[in-house]
Order: structure tokens, then C-alpha cells, then sequence
């Protein structure tokens, strides 16, 4: 009884462990079905627009049954609060790491800006929806996607309070909030300009000139 009880041991964990593999081999699966869902999904809604775009047009880009779709979301609003929810969650996670090393606001508002641009140039269709289609969304996923744009916000803001106050000037919270809007609004209007095969070698240059701007808002004041 012993001897059988002890070979049963290491055969149950074996067991567990193909299945624990398995399992893990299809959450692997599911979530690269949802990103190519996803992106598929910004591709259209860049080209056509929310209202215009269906879900068989999203089926059809994401190379996945009609039906199919149905299995990973629930419906096309669903898919605009994703795109949006995971390019903000993206963009503070980008932005806190360049941040962590910059030690002083000048450094800070550059990796800030390199930070947005650089994910800009690699997700133009997700940017675009993200700008375009912010109205888009009913009032729960709305509010979910305007708490994450101003946490974002927040960051970009305080930076330049930092910078002024470092240039021996202090923005009013009013002045704060328009030189944010005006600096996001220089960075997110990119799209509809920048073409990857003429601009891509000028990025550092493009990314110079958008700090300096920013630089020179704070220090004129």
C-alpha cells in the first residue's frame, strides 16, 4: 500500500504539470487572438472610422470567423474601450520607466515626450482612434478611458510646473493646464502628417523640436 501510494505521488504531479501546461499554452493562445483582434480592429476604425467599421470588417482583417469574434468580445464598443485602455496603460508604462532614471525636469519633459512619440510612431492607427474616437465610447467606458487620460495628463503637467518652478517661475493652474493641452496637442496631432517613409530617419529631430517648443512655452512665461 505504501509502495503504490508513493508512486501515485510523482504521477499526479506529473499529470498537473501537463495540465498546467496546457492551460497556460491556451491562455497563450487567447491572448494573441485578442491583440491580433485588436489591432485589427485600430486598423479599421483608423481607415473607416468607429461608425463606419463593423465587426465583419474587423473579423475579416483579424483573419477570424465572423461567429468567432464573438467568443473573445462581446460587441464593437467593447473593442474601442480595449484599444484605448491598453494605449494609455501603455503609455504610463513607457513614460514611468524613461522617468525613473531622469533626474531633473529638463530630462524629464525630453524621455516624457521621446516616450509618447516613440509608441506614436510604432502604433499610428492606434493613436489615431485614441485622438479621433474619444467621444465614441457610452458614459461607463468613458469614464474609465478619462480617468486613464488623466492620469497620463498628470504626469506631462507636473513636469512642467517642475521645469517653470526650476526657471524660477511658478504656472498658475490655469496656465498649467493649457500648456498640457497644448503640448498633447502637438504630439497627438502627429498622425496626421507624419508618413513613416519620408519622417522616420527625421524622429530625433522631431522629437528635438517638440521639447523645444514645450521648453521655450515654460520658459517664457
Amino acid at each position: 500500500m505504501a509502495r503504490t501510494a508513493a508512486t501515485a505521488a510523482p504521477r499526479r504531479a506529473v499529470r498537473l504539470t501537463k495540465l498546467s501546461s496546457r492551460k497556460l499554452a491556451t491562455e497563450q493562445r487567447y491572448d494573441a487572438n485578442i491583440d491580433r483582434i485588436l489591432r485589427a480592429a485600430a486598423s479599421v476604425f483608423a481607415e473607416k472610422s468607429f461608425g463606419l467599421a463593423s465587426i465583419r470588417d474587423i473579423a475579416t482583417r483579424a483573419r477570424i470567423s465572423f461567429p468567432r469574434i464573438y467568443y473573445y468580445l462581446r460587441n464593437k464598443e467593447e473593442l474601442l474601450y480595449l484599444i484605448s485602455k491598453r494605449a494609455f496603460e501603455e503609455l504610463m508604462r513607457r513614460a514611468e520607466d524613461r522617468l525613473r532614471g531622469a533626474s531633473d525636469a529638463d530630462t524629464q519633459l525630453r524621455q516624457f515626450i521621446l516616450s509618447h512619440l516613440e509608441y506614436h510612431m510604432g502604433n499610428l492607427a492606434e493613436m489615431k482612434v485614441l485622438v479621433r474616437e474619444a467621444d465614441s465610447l457610452g458614459a461607463h467606458y468613458a469614464a474609465e478611458i478619462a480617468r486613464l487620460k488623466r492620469d497620463y495628463s498628470r504626469m506631462l503637467r507636473r513636469i512642467l510646473e517642475e521645469l517653470a518652478r526650476k526657471r524660477g517661475r511658478e504656472l498658475d493652474r490655469e496656465q498649467s493646464r493649457i500648456l498640457t493641452s497644448l503640448v498633447f496637442g502637438a504630439m497627438n496631432w502627429f498622425y496626421t502628417w507624419y508618413e513613416p517613409a519620408r519622417d522616420f530617419e527625421q524622429r530625433s529631430r522631431i522629437m528635438d523640436e517638440v521639447y523645444r517648443l514645450a521648453a521655450s512655452a515654460v520658459a517664457g512665461r
